[in-house]
């Protein structure tokens, strides 16, 4: 399936057939892991034939670059949030919104997004890019949050490295476990929650919650991450009367072979 935000972006480059077999190539990504994205799989995914691949890109290189091409337009649409009016934690909120609203929308392609590196460390140009694009990321979300504790709005006890590294990493391993549920929950939904405990926990003068939010957080989060209960062993509580006798007999068994190893210590007299 195409994503929505590729067909209605007029500046798109790829054609529609260009883009199913890019589509194809993420979703066995996705699926199978970067060992599986062979010109066979995906062909066969996008209902195409192997050599009707290389009508549209050449070899499994260029395959690989058109999809980059997808990684670096969903990165620089994301990140120009940072660009819009406004500062501090209300800038940090409406980018890290932009951003998993991104993910949410690209579906399969998201898979490529959180694991770049993996996906293209056979292509060291394609490395570099990758690495500058998070310090570029990483620099705006501290800009962020050094303009909110000079306004006021974050605590000035907290660490501007410590608190980024937080919210990223809650982006990065809510969208993964969304994309290991096979899309299973509303991902913009559950970022919401993630955001208030992150707001409550960097704001200087943080909102109260109600009980009722916050236990409806909780319900929806059980009902994303479901938790079987453990099975309850049965265990049998022997009698006394059986206690007592088993008790005796260990005493009765014990002191006979006392008896038989002291009587085999006794040296024999001549």
């Amino acid at each position: 399936m195409i994503p929505e935000i590729f067909t209605t972006d007029p500046t798109w480059p790829f054609t529609k057939a260009k883009t199913a077999v890019i589509a194809a190539a993420s979703a066995v990504l996705r699926e199978e892991g970067p060992r599986a994205a062979t010109l066979k799989n995906i062909a066969a995914r996008a209902g195409i034939t192997e050599p009707a691949i290389f009508r549209h890109f050449e070899g499994v290189d260029g395959l690989f670059g058109g999809l980059f091409s997808v990684y670096e337009r969903i990165c620089e649409h994301s990140a120009s949030a940072f660009s819009a009016n406004g500062k501090g934690i209300a800038k940090l909120r409406d980018a890290s919104a932009r951003l998993v609203g991104d993910l949410a929308a690209s579906r399969d392609f998201a898979y490529i997004i959180l694991n770049a590196r993996h996906i293209f460390r056979g292509y060291p140009e394609f490395r570099a890019k990758i690495a500058a694009n998070d310090a570029k990321d990483q620099a705006r979300y501290l800009a962020c949050i050094n303009e909110g504790i000079k306004a006021g709005e974050i605590r000035s006890d907290i660490d501007p490295v410590s608190a980024a590294a937080s919210l990223i990493g809650s982006i990065l391993s809510t969208a993964t476990i969304w994309i290991e549920s096979g899309f299973g929950f509303d991902l913009c939904e559950v970022f919401g929650d993630r955001w208030d405990d992150f707001e409550r926990m960097v704001s200087a003068k943080p909102s109260i919650k109600s009980r009722e939010s916050k236990a409806s957080s909780r319900e929806r989060a059980a009902a994303y991450f479901p938790m079987r209960p453990l099975p309850a062993v049965k265990t049998r509580v022997p009698s006394t009367r059986k206690a007592v006798a088993a008790y005796r007999v260990g005493i009765t068994r014990k002191a006979s072979t006392t008896k038989t190893k002291a009587k085999k210590s006794v040296p024999k007299s001549r």
